[in-house]
C-alpha cells in the first residue's frame, strides 16, 4: 500500500514470544463470523505463502476434526457450520459412527457428534515469521531485534513515537503488537485491557509405527484438548489448563503437567500409551474476555493502533491481522474484512463482551 518507512522493534529475536511457542495449527472452524472471516484470509495466505511472499511458511495440508462430547453442545457444531458455509468453507457435521473413517484410532464412544473441515492444515511460526520479514525488508522494512520499547510516546493526544533503553525514534504512527506485555505499554496512556495470561503446555510424542502421519487436525471442544501429528508422525499435544503465567519471556516446562496432557491423549487415542515423551516446550497465550483479539485504533491517543489479545488464534490469524491494520493506517479504514466488533471499545460500558471463542462452557 505504499508505506516503505516502517521500523519492527522486537524486545529480543523474531518468534521469541508467543508465535514461536505456538503448535502451528490453522484451521477455519469458529462460532463467529469475524473469527472465520480472519481465519479464512489466515489459511488461505499460509496455504500460498511462497507465491505472496517468495518465503516458505512450511504448511502442510491436512484435515481438521473437532469433537463435542454432549448433546447440550451440539448447536455450537451447527453455528460454526452455518457460518463456515456462508464464507464458503467446507464443513460436514460427522455422527460419532462416522468418524473411524477418517481418523481409525480416535475412541469415539464418549462423543456426541463431529466436525470435519477441509480447509486446515499446519505451518512453522518461525517460518511465518521469518518470511514475513524478509519479505517486507525487500520493499523497505527495517527489523531491530533485542530493543524493547519502554513506553509509547505521546503529545496533546497524539502519538509522537517510543522510547527504548537506548533512545526515542520518532513515528506519527504505532502498533502495540507487544503480545503478553502489550498492557505495559497501554496502561501508562490511560487504558488498560482485559486480559489474561495463560500458560500452556505442550508435549510431543515419539511415533507410532501403526498410525500414518497424516491424521486430521484434532481438538476435544469440550475437553480443550487439542493435537496435530509431526512430520513422521509424532503427536504434538496440548491440555488447556488456565494457570496463570509467571516468566513472560521464557517460561519453564512443568513436566508435573505431563501426567494429565498424556492421559488426556491416551483417552482419545489408546495407543499412544505404547509411546514415549520425545520433546515438550511452554508458552504464553494472552486470552480476552471474549476470546477474540482486539484490532484497531485508541481514542486515548491517535496514532496508536492494537493488535493484542489473539487468544490462542494469532498464527492462523496473522495475515488478515496485518491485511486490516494495514488497510486502518493506509486507507483509514478496514476494507477487506468488517473487524470492528474487535475495537477495544467492546469492553467498556455496562455490557461485557460475552464469550465467542473456540473453547466451551459448561453454560
Amino acid at each position: 500500500r505504499g508505506v516503505r518507512d516502517v521500523l519492527l522493534l522486537e524486545r529480543s529475536h523474531l518468534a521469541a514470544g508467543s508465535t514461536g511457542k505456538s503448535v502451528g495449527i490453522v484451521e477455519t472452524t469458529y462460532g463467529t463470523e469475524v473469527n472465520v472471516a480472519l481465519a479464512k484470509a489466515g489459511y488461505e495466505e499460509l496455504s500460498r505463502f511462497p507465491d505472496v511472499t517468495g518465503e516458505t511458511a512450511d504448511f502442510h495440508a491436512r484435515l481438521y476434526l473437532e469433537t463435542v462430547e454432549g448433546e447440550r453442545h451440539r448447536g455450537h457444531l451447527e453455528k460454526a457450520q452455518e457460518i463456515g458455509r456462508r464464507h464458503g468453507l467446507h464443513h460436514r457435521i460427522l455422527a460419532p459412527e462416522e468418524i473411524p473413517e477418517f481418523f481409525p484410532e480416535l475412541r469415539v464412544d464418549d462423543v456426541a457428534a463431529a466436525m470435519l473441515t477441509q480447509e486446515a492444515g499446519f505451518c512453522d511460526p518461525h517460518s511465518v515469521a521469518q518470511g514475513y520479514a524478509k519479505a517486507a525488508a525487500r520493499l523497505g522494512l527495517r527489523v531491530q531485534v533485542k530493543t524493547p520499547v519502554e513506553r509509547v510516546l505521546v503529545d496533546r493526544g497524539r502519538v509522537t513515537g517510543v522510547r527504548t533503553g537506548k533512545d526515542e525514534i520518532r513515528a506519527p504512527t504505532v502498533v502495540n503488537a507487544a503480545g503478553p506485555w502489550c498492557n505495559e505499554l497501554n496502561r501508562p496512556l490511560g487504558f488498560e485491557l482485559p486480559l489474561q495470561l495463560w500458560q500452556r503446555q505442550i508435549f510431543v510424542t515419539t511415533p507410532h509405527p501403526e498410525i500414518p502421519p497424516d491424521r486430521p487436525l484434532y481438538i476435544d471442544v469440550t475437553g480443550r484438548f487439542y493435537f496435530r501429528q509431526e512430520l513422521d508422525g509424532g503427536f504434538v499435544l496440548g491440555l488447556v489448563e488456565d494457570v496463570a503465567a509467571k516468566d513472560l519471556a521464557n517460561p519453564e516446562t512443568d513436566w508435573d503437567f505431563r501426567t494429565k496432557a498424556v492421559e488426556a491423549g491416551i483417552h482419545r487415542v489408546p495407543k499412544l500409551a505404547e509411546t514415549s515423551i520425545a520433546n515438550a516446550w511452554s508458552g504464553i497465550v494472552t486470552f480476552t474476555p471474549d476470546q477474540l483479539p482486539v484490532l484497531g485504533p485508541v481514542r486515548e491517543a491517535e496514532g496508536l493502533y492494537l493488535a493484542n489479545g489473539m487468544s490462542g488464534y494469532g498464527v492462523m490469524i496473522s495475515p488478515a491481522v496485518g491485511l486490516v491494520l494495514a488497510e486502518m493506517i493506509a486507507e483509514g479504514e478496514a476494507k477487506s474484512i468488517d473487524v470492528s466488533a474487535l475495537s477495544y471499545e467492546r469492553f467498556q460500558g455496562p455490557r461485557a463482551a460475552q464469550a465467542a471463542g473456540l473453547w466451551l462452557t459448561d453454560g
